[in-house]
């Protein structure tokens, strides 16, 4: 178990001073009492292949609650002929017919009877667009043999996770190596090009699993220009030679970009995957190696991939906070860049708030007891209506 670092745990107490008892008791089934969220949706997609759309809250109570709904902060009414509802629940479905992109928002459930309020969490209602690739014209471009060269892919936006591929015409992928490599972004980075890499038909595919989706842009057309060709006096070995010492180059980064600086900050939750890129031009072929700065890499849980361009740290805990530093190196010099990692922890219950009754007179406590980082701020409701 980690140690509690200073400002990840907070504890709040409601307390209410009622003059005698302290102890609380069950409620029974016959006592009045307010109403008590006991079920609701969280986040809600509208995936076109759905025959409906269910968005939940139910609740529990004694006079049994009434229903009502907000909608990115207003009232929302079930005017809409197509939505479904049920007697002595706030559940309703949505039918997937026609247009329901209207219906996309942040909703917010209210139970009520004359005792009180119970207000759920906010669901939002996602009505995702089908993704597509713009409609453009892709100017050729061309290059010399050993010029570095970037194939931007810009993949449309769509419901996460999101999945890039480079392929050509045939659907055969383009081959990564030490010298070729695909950024998180998805574009197609080439650290000195070969004639080998002249080809019509570069292809990025984005493909949207939640949506079954898979969308294609235009083809991307490469030609490389051989330098053996730039003097026909000279035998190709001559030529071949006296161009490849000319384009010979130390080390220069791409990923991270020129405009990050030589220092970048990268902030991740405690739990996730944590991934760093570093990728240079160069020629020969620069190598990347990492290190963190004033500690080690965490073992068993780190991993380099594609070639080593990739640092890869499996679930990231508060120790892997730092300083991380790629290098790229070849025989003519080397190129650096430090990562600043914070690691962050979204709030989570250590002591979550249970309701309770109280006889007349008695000494009421809520405890409310959370741990984050940052340290988290804890606000009370009664009734759904803030407490100052």
């Amino acid at each position: 178990m980690e140690p509690l670092l200073p400002g990840r745990g907070l504890i709040v107490s409601l307390i209410f001073f009622l003059l005698k008892f302290s102890t609380a008791i069950e409620i029974p089934p016959s006592v009045q009492q307010v109403p008590t969220i006991i079920k609701q949706s969280k986040v809600q997609v509208a995936f076109p292949f759905d025959d409906y759309f269910q968005i939940e809250c139910e609740a529990k109570g004694n006079p049994e609650p009434t229903f009502s709904w907000t909608k990115d902060g207003n009232p929302f009414y079930f005017t809409d002929h197509r939505i479904i509802t049920s007697n002595n629940s706030g559940t309703f479905r949505i039918p997937n017919e026609g247009h329901i992109s209207h219906f996309q928002g942040k909703y917010r459930c209210f139970a009520s009877n004359k005792l009180g309020i119970a207000m759920s969490e906010e669901i939002e209602f996602i009505v995702p667009s089908v993704p597509k690739f713009p409609k453009e014209k892709i100017d050729p471009l061309e290059v010399e043999e050993g010029d570095p060269i970037v194939l931007p892919c810009n993949p449309p936006k769509g419901l996460p996770p999101l999945h890039i591929y480079w392929m050509n015409i045939e659907l055969e992928h383009i081959e990564q190596d030490e010298r070729v490599y695909m950024s998180q972004k998805g574009d197609l980075y080439f650290a000195n090009v070969e004639e080998k890499d002249s080809r019509n038909d570069y292809c990025c595919f984005a493909a949207f699993p939640r949506l079954r989706t898979i969308v294609q842009k235009m083809p991307m057309k490469l030609t490389v220009n051989s330098l053996k060709h730039a003097n026909d006096s000279s035998s190709s070995t001559e030529i071949g030679s006296k161009a490849n010492s000319i384009k010979q180059r130390k080390p220069k980064l791409l990923l991270p970009p020129t405009e990050s600086g030589s220092e970048s900050s990268i902030t991740i939750l405690k739990g996730e995957t944590l991934l760093l890129e570093c990728f240079a031009e160069g020629l020969p072929t620069p190598q990347v190696d990492w290190n963190k700065i004033g500690g080690d890499l965490p073992k068993g849980r780190e991993t380099k991939e594609n070639y080593g361009k990739t640092l890869k740290i499996e679930n990231v805990s508060y120790q892997d906070k730092g300083n991380y530093r790629c290098t790229a190196s070849n025989f003519l010099g080397t190129a650096t860049h430090d990562f600043h990692v914070i690691v962050e922890e979204p709030p989570r219950w250590t002591k979550k708030p249970q309701s309770a009754v109280y006889s007349t007179g008695s000494n009421g406590i809520l405890l409310c007891e959370a741990e984050g980082e940052p340290q988290p701020t804890i606000k009370w409701r009664v009734n759904g209506s803030p407490i100052d």
